[in-house]
């Protein structure tokens, strides 16, 4: 018994002996840092700024591999396939947790598949209409969309985005029938609601201000739980009586199923400090981007109520991307 005991004992030592080994000498090599979009958005551009910066505290370079596609799905499941090594990290955006409840067949499964590094950031949205929409707050295009069922169309940067299910999610909650109108972008979006040609928009708070500041859209609410900088006058929906509808885009880094724990550590740590970084702060308000440090463990809970809730309200509204 006493034998059974000691081995025990020394399989468990030389077991935290070699997580620690391992954090110590880990990185060896380059790291990749994949991204689903293509290069020149604001996902690409804040992905470059944390490459650089925790490169620097890693000792290694950190290259961003951006492979898009498939509503980002090519590149969630290309590192899913990639080793549980550390050395392939994923970004993560909202349409990590929102495309296993509108696509079929994927070969990738957030939860089981990833574990969490930690949250990067969280970018507002805002709910945005044309100045020949006869609706200058929330409340009155909710009373313009009951008195004409079916006619209002609203646009986001596509199907399945986070400003898709999120104005679903309104509209189940407040009762209006308005139907969606996908855009290749924001600002394509925006562009089509200046010229009359679509009634509403919701986009990023990024995008959607210098349309407003410019005096082309109406801004009528944000969707964070706290104003946005680029628009301070704008009310929040928690501010309007709706605080369940809150609903921001946001970033994180993942790493594929199988990583040693002492490494997610020792990237967990890099994340913190590059977002902790004055420069890196700077960059990302200047964007109206904001810096969200924490533990792998809070990552994970957030993913995991994320996927559920834009699970339920993609279910209910038949959200469908095939």
């Amino acid at each position: 018994m006493y034998a059974r005991i000691f081995a025990a004992l020394v399989a468990t030592v030389m077991s935290g002996l070699i997580f620690t080994a391992h954090a110590q000498e880990f990185p060896t090599k380059p790291l990749k840092m994949v991204i689903p979009f293509p290069p020149g958005g604001a996902g690409d551009i804040t992905t470059r700024i944390l490459a650089d910066t925790m490169s620097k505290g890693l000792g290694q370079p950190v290259i961003v591999d951006n492979r898009p596609g498939a509503g980002a799905v090519t590149g969630y499941e290309f590192a899913a396939r990639s080793p549980g090594d550390g050395y392939t990290i994923l970004v993560v955006f909202p349409s990590f947790v929102i495309n296993p409840a509108i696509r079929k067949g994927l070969s990738y499964d957030p939860i089981k598949d990833f574990e969490a590094i930690g949250q990067a950031m969280w970018l507002p949205m805002a709910i945005t209409v044309g100045l020949n929409v006869p609706a200058t707050s929330l409340k009155e295009l909710i009373a313009l969309a009951r008195a004409k069922p079916g006619e209002i169309a609203y646009g986001t940067p596509g199907v399945g985005t986070t400003h898709h299910v999120a104005t679903e999610m309104l509209r189940l909650a407040v009762g209006i029938n308005i139907f969606h109108a996908p855009y290749a972008g924001g600002v394509p979006a925006l562009t089509a609601v200046t010229g009359g040609h679509l009634p509403m928009a919701v986009t990023n708070v990024t995008e959607a201000a210098p349309f407003a500041k410019s005096g082309r859209v109406r801004v009528l609410a944000v969707t964070s739980a706290e104003r946005a900088a680029a628009l301070p006058e704008v009310p929040t929906l928690r501010e309007l009586g709706y605080p369940e509808l809150e609903a921001t885009n946001w970033s994180g880094l993942v790493v594929p199923k199988g990583t040693p724990p002492a490494v997610i550590a020792r990237l967990n740590a890099e994340l913190v400090r590059a977002l902790n970084n004055k420069d890196v702060q700077e960059k990302f308000k200047a964007n109206d981007m904001f810096p969200l440090p924490g533990t792998p463990q809070q990552f994970a809970t957030f993913i995991q109520a994320e996927a559920l809730r834009f699970g339920k309200v993609a279910k209910e509204a038949g959200v469908k991307a095939d």
